[in-house]
């Protein structure tokens, strides 16, 4: 009897330590992401508390509350944590305790650092404190060492402390539109990083090894004031997305062109006048936009063999190697306000060039080359000094819309009437005195533009008889 006892009693405390190790699994096992795509949102406190230990997911969001009240602690296998567009200034320390708390997002609320109790959240791997008043952060922050993901966007940061470097495991960091003027030299230290937002700030430097960043994917810093970039910037061998344009770039490490990844570079509305030779190896690269800089001269781009587009839009150029254009897969060309006159050299690929963009340059002819642009589409030649195209529009039988508008023609070919798929043509402010009637039969023509122009006045009516009212413009 008293060995059966024993064998009851033992299978009893046995049960009952699988009931509490059940018990225990079922409060802090984790959710992966698939699981939490597919778990229950609550959107109420008074919905939560019905089930407390069901909700993983809670969502308190415009409810105006100044603190959060002491149930919150009943929620013990809650994991992600919205409470955006509130009142809150600080956080309890039950709510941080909580065993499984790894997303919490506080954006859109009245904190002004970062709270210095957030160290009490220890498995917090995303902390969002956006739209928020925070001047400084608080070092208990860098207790955090599982936190992957820290959005700083929209607050009023001056500095970052070098002490961020003890993030290690951080991934993405987000300081979108602070008052930063620098990084700390320490961030280099953070390997893990992938992603940095910058973007206006005001930002003057890099730090000098910046470019130990080897994870680093994106990096955003538009709108700083940025004049130079690190030496080593060349070295981010994985970035594939940067975008610093509108900062005061005066030159680029000679590196630049090893950031074999990139797809799209934007270096607009900086204060470049020169590139690095190694631009013409990006290999990748598809768009560049050099827009509004001081550039005088180019690199060779005809090796780019993915590039479609360049905007070179308001720079300094004067002469353009017809090199230039032949990227295997160049579509659109954009060089308008600068102040070329000339183009060197000849065509040799130029087939998938359909938009070109000169107007405002100081041309008086285009050059023999041109006729070999026969799929242009699109042709801007505005506000130049060009008395005569014939010759070179002969051979664009595909030109759906053309503005020659505001230079010095004062004859237009018939020739160019022979085109079937004009659509658009803008001849205003020019010196053309007749125009052939010719022009008034091209089938899919919508639009011609005869403004501004010396016509003689008995001509003016036989234009107005040959083309329907609605297509010819006089005034």
């Amino acid at each position: 009897m008293l060995k059966l006892n024993s064998i009851v009693n033992a299978t009893a405390l046995v049960a009952f330590l699988l009931l509490l190790a059940s018990c225990s699994v079922t409060q802090n096992v984790m959710k992966s992401e698939d699981e939490l795509a597919n778990e229950i949102v609550f959107y109420s406190l008074d919905e939560a508390l019905l089930q407390p230990r069901n909700v993983v997911i809670l969502r308190i969001e415009n409810e105006n509350m100044i603190e959060l009240p002491a149930d919150i602690e009943r929620f013990i296998n809650l994991q992600v944590l919205h409470l955006r567009y509130n009142h809150l200034t600080s956080l309890p320390n039950n709510l941080l305790k909580l065993p499984n708390l790894q997303k919490l997002y506080l954006s859109n609320n009245n904190f002004w650092t970062i709270p210095d109790n957030i160290h009490l959240a220890k498995k917090l791997e995303v902390l969002d404190m956006s739209y928020n008043q925070i001047q400084v952060i608080d070092s208990s922050v860098y207790s955090c060492n599982k936190l992957k993901d820290l959005s700083l966007a929209q607050n009023s940061l001056k500095a970052l402390p070098d002490s961020i470097s003890k993030l290690q495991n951080l991934i993405r960091l987000d300081l979108f539109s602070n008052e930063i003027t620098h990084l700390p030299a320490d961030i280099s230290n953070i390997k893990s990083l992938e992603f940095i937002d910058i973007d206006w700030n005001k930002l003057e430097e890099l730090p000098a090894d910046f470019g130990r960043l080897i994870n680093l994917e994106t990096f955003r810093a538009e709108k700083n004031a940025l004049k130079t970039l690190s030496f080593d910037f060349g070295n981010l061998s994985q970035l594939a997305e940067i975008k610093i344009n509108d900062n005061q770039l005066e030159e680029l490490p000679q590196n630049f062109g090893q950031l074999s990844k990139i797809d799209t570079l934007n270096l607009s509305n900086n204060k470049l006048r020169k590139l690095p030779e190694s631009m013409g190896e990006m290999k990748q690269i598809k768009l560049i936009d050099l827009s509004n800089n001081e550039l005088e001269q180019l690199v060779d781009f005809s090796s780019l063999s993915n590039l479609k587009s360049i905007n070179l839009r308001s720079n300094k150029l004067k002469t353009i190697n017809a090199s230039f254009f032949n990227a295997a897969q160049l579509e659109k060309v954009v060089l308008s306000m600068n102040e070329i006159s000339t183009f060197t050299g000849s065509f040799t690929n130029v087939n998938y060039i359909y938009e070109l963009e000169l107007q405002m340059n100081k041309l008086s002819i285009l050059p023999e080359q041109f006729t070999k642009l026969n799929n242009v589409k699109m042709l801007n030649l505005s506000h130049n000094n060009i008395s005569e195209l014939t010759n070179v529009l002969n051979d664009m039988s595909k030109l759906e819309i053309l503005n020659a508008s505001n230079n010095q023609l004062d004859l237009f070919a018939k020739v160019i009437s022979e085109h079937p798929a004009l659509e658009s043509i803008d001849l205003s402010n020019n010196k053309i005195k007749l125009l052939p009637l010719d022009y008034a039969s091209i089938k899919n023509l919508k639009r011609i533009d005869l403004s501004g122009n010396p016509i003689y006045n008995w001509h003016i009516n036989q234009l107005r008889n040959a083309f329907d009212q609605n297509v010819l413009v006089l005034d």
